[in-house]
């Protein structure tokens, strides 16, 4: 067992076979752009309201997924999977609450230093259901009422590991953008790093007990941790696309209502 930033890994055939999915995710554009580039300070301010405003969509149905992944595991015998999704249902109970309450208070923070371009924050809120979105509930839906309830685990496994590998850098990114003090208007991004280290190290030694019992359940496991990677990836392409349209129509100096005024220009956080 060796490390890596954010907990250990089991040198398993899953973490082995994982490998080229993360290259992967690492390798998008979106995923460079927002890690390995300069990205100017407006945008970034705008990428994490549209990513909150998102994410309160993204994460909202995933404590009932879980449930129903524990169910349908205890009626395949899977008890230990059981279990498992049972405790973690609680953990990622309301989680969808900091997400709208932190683009509540970002829209707030960004309509006083930009007046001219207020954003209506509820408005958002109403449009948190892009496609990546729907594409991401949709991966949890066929995962937990197929053959294979328990390769949720891998779902798990890996959104949570980008939350220690890449969270760091963002809250960095947004204190540079927009000052220490806004990391109280960051609470889904920050308490997700805070808390999924331990969840990452814990996944990683569940994964690593299931394989060993049950080495056929390895493909599936797989397959879904590289869709579950594409899946995040097109998620965060949603976000920046929405950001950029409204950064594109500031860029213009083209003094927008986008809702919050009498012109009620309200944004959709879809993409074309």
């Amino acid at each position: 067992m060796n490390r890596i930033k954010g907990g250990n890994v089991y040198q398993n055939e899953y973490q082995k076979r994982c490998q080229a999915a993360r290259d992967a995710f690492a390798s998008r554009k979106v995923v460079n752009e927002l890690f390995n580039e300069e990205v100017d300070p407006k945008l970034m301010k705008l990428f994490m309201i549209s990513w909150s405003a998102l994410s309160s969509g993204l994460t909202q149905p995933i404590p009932e997924y879980l449930k129903r992944a524990g169910e349908n595991c205890a009626k395949k015998g899977v008890a230990e999977m059981a279990a498992f999704f049972a405790q973690h249902t609680e953990e990622e109970d309301g989680h969808d609450e900091w997400g709208r309450d932190d683009t509540r208070k970002l829209v707030e923070r960004w309509n006083k230093e930009e007046p001219e371009f207020p954003l209506n924050a509820e408005d958002m809120l109403k449009n948190n259901m892009s496609p990546a979105v729907k594409r991401y509930h949709k991966l949890h839906e066929n995962v937990i009422d197929g053959d294979s309830p328990w390769a949720e685990l891998a779902i798990d496994v890996e959104i949570e590991l980008i939350t220690t590998q890449y969270g760091p850098r963002l809250l960095q990114s947004c204190v540079r953008s927009m000052g220490e003090d806004s990391l109280a208007d960051v609470s889904f991004l920050r308490e997700h790093v805070r808390f999924d280290v331990g969840h990452t190290e814990t996944n990683f030694e569940t994964i690593h007990k299931l394989i060993t019992k049950h080495p056929e359940y390895t493909d599936a496991l797989v397959e879904t941790a590289f869709k579950a990677l594409e899946s995040y990836a097109d998620f965060l392409d949603d976000a920046m696309s929405s950001a950029k349209k409204i950064f594109k129509q500031i860029s213009a100096s083209v003094p927008l209502g986008f809702g919050a005024t009498s012109k009620k220009v309200p944004i959709s956080l879809e993409t074309d």
